[in-house]
């Protein structure tokens, strides 16, 4: 079966395949870096104070990244309050976050 090609046509459409691979793979390794980076910082989140946890919101007001806002969100998800006050706390800051990630 002959495609009617040139050797180094053949070749070249090779490499160029072979490139799109490669970039694909890389960016699917990238993607996974960054999940894993976000689960670090929520759980990292999950385990401050409520007024540190707060100041990290009053700090996100200047970074529109969609990211830094689930990364909060599901630190506070993780986040153990130890009375009925520091829940109602949490769910305040919450549903601020949650806004936040409204399209």
């Amino acid at each position: 079966m002959d495609l009617g090609l040139a050797p180094h046509t053949i070749v070249i459409l090779a490499l160029i395949s072979l490139a799109a691979i490669a970039g694909f793979l890389i960016a699917i390794r990238q993607e996974q870096a960054d999940r894993k980076a976000d689960q670090l910082v929520s759980a990292e989140v999950g385990r401050l104070e409520l007024p540190e946890i707060r100041r990290l919101l009053h700090q996100g007001l200047l970074t529109p990244h969609r990211g830094f806002w689930q990364a909060l969100e599901e630190g506070l998800l993780r986040f153990r309050p130890r009375d009925h006050h520091e829940e109602l706390q949490r769910q305040r800051l919450l549903q601020e976050i949650r806004l936040r990630l409204l399209p």
